[in-house]
């Protein structure tokens, strides 16, 4: 039957739920490609593109954000240690994040390897596998994020193939934050957190999740996810965890957003001053060339917000990639997740 789930909590048991007809075809469709040979090879990634859609100007495509591709990243750790290859090699070359005086591959400039060795003996000089073609299981439009979400991945982190605890194992080993953005956030928790306050990150990602009604194939929700849903789950958890004192921090990219919930909230509320925000219905930020800020601000402001969300007691939040990998980075954070989408439950 379909039916409608409001909010998952993460103390719930999740869902029996089964995927739609259209999910379930590209899943088989899926399946049915061959495995690559990476056996004691570096398996490496370049930028991944959304399939092409249909616009004015012709068929389309987008590349992937940055916690999209990082998905893959722990994705293909995962498939690495599984098959037995020698280690990962992150070759990020799309311009969404690139810029010339930082060099070709976007990756470093977030996090300090591009090249993750399995095991200490790996040599960095073995054989490649550039999984970049276009009809291939982990290629060009399909990468590794699958293999965390599992086939259910727009479900995430309601249902999931890879538990939090060892994302969070791949992550410490073979992920490392770049000194810089780790002070920043550091100086951010330092200064704006209060001591003893029971702090609630919230995460509404608005422009890069609400499509037409052709998004339904892709099984993104075709309406506005509501403000009230989320300021009143929000009330809920504070209520909860009474009589604490509580702040509540709030990254999100659109404006309208965190002027709601500062209306709500008042001064409980904080954010990144920097981060780049549009009103409701724009573009989505990293794809918006127009935004009077760098790729690397995009990516970096992205990444504070994610490690902050990670940092606080409860999250509450929607579908999306950037609080997901809070998830992974806190695998103990309690959070509450609103799929916004119907659910064929068994």
């Amino acid at each position: 039957m379909h039916g409608s789930i409001e909010w998952y909590r993460s103390h719930a048991s999740p869902p029996l739920v089964r995927p739609t007809a259209s999910r379930a075809v590209r899943n088989w469709l899926r399946g049915c490609l061959p495995e690559p040979d990476v056996r004691r090879k570096t398996i490496v990634l370049s930028s991944r593109r959304t399939f092409p859609k249909l616009s004015r100007s012709g068929l389309r495509s987008e590349f992937h954000g940055l916690f999209s591709e990082f998905h893959s990243v722990l994705g293909a750790l995962v498939y690495a240690e599984a098959h037995d290859a020698a280690g990962v090699r992150v070759d990020f070359r799309s311009p969404l994040y690139c810029e010339r005086d930082r060099g070709a591959n976007w990756w470093t400039y977030f996090f300090k390897s591009a090249d993750m060795r399995l095991s200490p003996g790996a040599a960095a000089a073995c054989e490649e596998v550039h999984l970049d073609g276009v009809v291939t299981k982990y290629g060009r439009y399909g990468g590794f994020s699958d293999i965390v979400g599992g086939g259910l991945a727009y479900l995430y982190p309601m249902t999931y193939a890879v538990s939090r605890s060892a994302l969070h194992r791949l992550l410490t080993a073979h992920v490392h934050v770049r000194p810089d953005i780790l002070d920043e956030v550091s100086r951010f928790i330092t200064t704006q957190f209060e001591p003893d306050a029971y702090l609630v990150g919230v995460h509404y990602r608005g422009t890069d999740s609400t499509h037409s009604r052709a998004g339904a194939l892709t099984h993104y929700r075709t309406s506005r996810a509501p403000y009230r849903a989320y300021a009143d789950e929000v009330r809920r958890v504070i209520d909860a965890a009474a009589p604490r004192g509580y702040q509540v921090f709030v990254a999100t990219d659109e404006i309208d957003f965190l002027e709601f919930m500062r209306h709500e909230l008042g001064d409980r509320v904080l954010a990144l001053d920097d981060a780049p925000r549009v009103r409701a219905q724009n573009q989505a930020v990293h794809l918006d060339s127009t935004l009077p800020m760098s790729n690397y601000q995009k990516g970096k402001s992205a990444l504070i917000d994610c490690l902050i969300l990670a940092a606080t007691s409860y999250l509450v939040k929607g579908r999306s990639n950037l609080s997901d990998a809070s998830l992974a980075f806190n695998p103990e954070l309690p959070y509450s997740f609103r799929p916004d989408i119907a659910v064929a439950q068994r």
